[in-house]
């Protein structure tokens, strides 16, 4: 009798068929490598470096609503942001993007709020915390009409 109570509660019911419902999008994203364009930190002889890291908290942009029912391909969108020494982020812009305009607006809307454990450089007992740059590619995309979100 247990092992019928306790096979009961292993089984899960079948999903439910939706339909009529209406789209979702979904939205990863990755750091992508930044154009070397000379601005880098040179190596400083008895230092060493922590890497900036993204605070939880931050906004995931989300897929324009007014693009769902077009069951458009996948979208990648590609911003580039500098954050000051304190981890926020100064400036953002979009370096490439592959679909609506409304893409780009969602990203940007996002990103202009994120935050981070900035950049900095360990010399001796002194932290000092540095600007950077950081690009991150965005993608958007439909899976069987329903969201599907992912983040690297």
């Amino acid at each position: 009798m247990l092992a019928l109570l306790a096979g009961g509660c292993a089984t899960r019911p079948p999903e439910a068929v939706r339909q009529g419902y209406a789209a979702d999008g979904a939205v990863s994203a990755e750091i992508v490598d930044v154009a070397d364009d000379g601005a880098r930190y040179q190596p400083q002889p008895g230092s060493s470096y922590l890497d900036p890291l993204p605070k939880r908290a931050n906004a995931v942009p989300v897929y324009p609503p007014m693009l769902l029912d077009r069951r458009l391909p996948p979208v990648e969108v590609v911003a580039r942001l500098i954050v000051d020494g304190t981890g926020r982020v100064e400036t953002a812009r979009i370096i490439r993007n592959d679909g609506d305009a409304a893409f780009a607006d969602a990203v940007l809307a996002a990103v202009r709020g994120w935050t981070f454990y900035p950049l900095q450089r360990v010399t001796g007992r002194v932290v000092e915390p540095l600007p950077f740059t950081q690009d991150y590619r965005f993608r958007f995309r439909q899976e069987n009409g329903r969201a599907v979100v992912e983040t690297r």
